[in-house]
C-alpha cells in the first residue's frame, strides 16, 4: 500500500503555508505511526510496513486530513494505491 500526496504550492502560500511546513505536517502524523516517507520531493510518497495495522492507521491519517480545511485547500491529487488498484482519496472528502 501506499499513499501520494500532491499540494498546490499558490494555495499554500494564499493561506500563508510553505510546502515545506505543509509536507513536515503530513510527515509527522505518518511518523507517529512508524509509516515511513518513501519519496519527498514535490509529491510525498508514504508507503506501509507490512503490519496488520498499516491499513488502519493509514486511513485514519487520510480521514483526518480530509477533515482539514487546509489540507482541502492545498491538496492537489493524493492517490491511495494498493493491490486493488488506485484511488483519489480526495473523492472521499463528501463522505467524511
Amino acid at each position: 500500500m501506499e499513499v501520494r500526496f500532491f499540494f498546490d504550492k499558490a494555495a499554500a502560500e494564499r493561506r500563508s503555508y510553505t510546502l515545506e511546513a505543509v509536507h513536515q505536517t503530513i510527515k509527522s502524523l505518518f511518523a507517529t505511526h512508524d509509516l515511513p516517507c518513501v519519496s519527498d520531493g514535490d509529491t510525498l510518497v508514504f508507503k506501509d510496513n507490512g503490519h496488520s495495522d498499516d491499513f488502519a492507521a493509514m486511513w485514519d491519517i487520510i480521514l483526518s486530513l480530509l477533515r482539514a480545511d487546509w489540507f482541502m485547500d492545498c491538496a492537489a491529487p493524493c492517490v491511495w494505491q494498493d493491490e486493488d488498484g488506485e484511488e483519489d482519496i480526495l473523492a472521499q472528502a463528501g463522505k467524511v
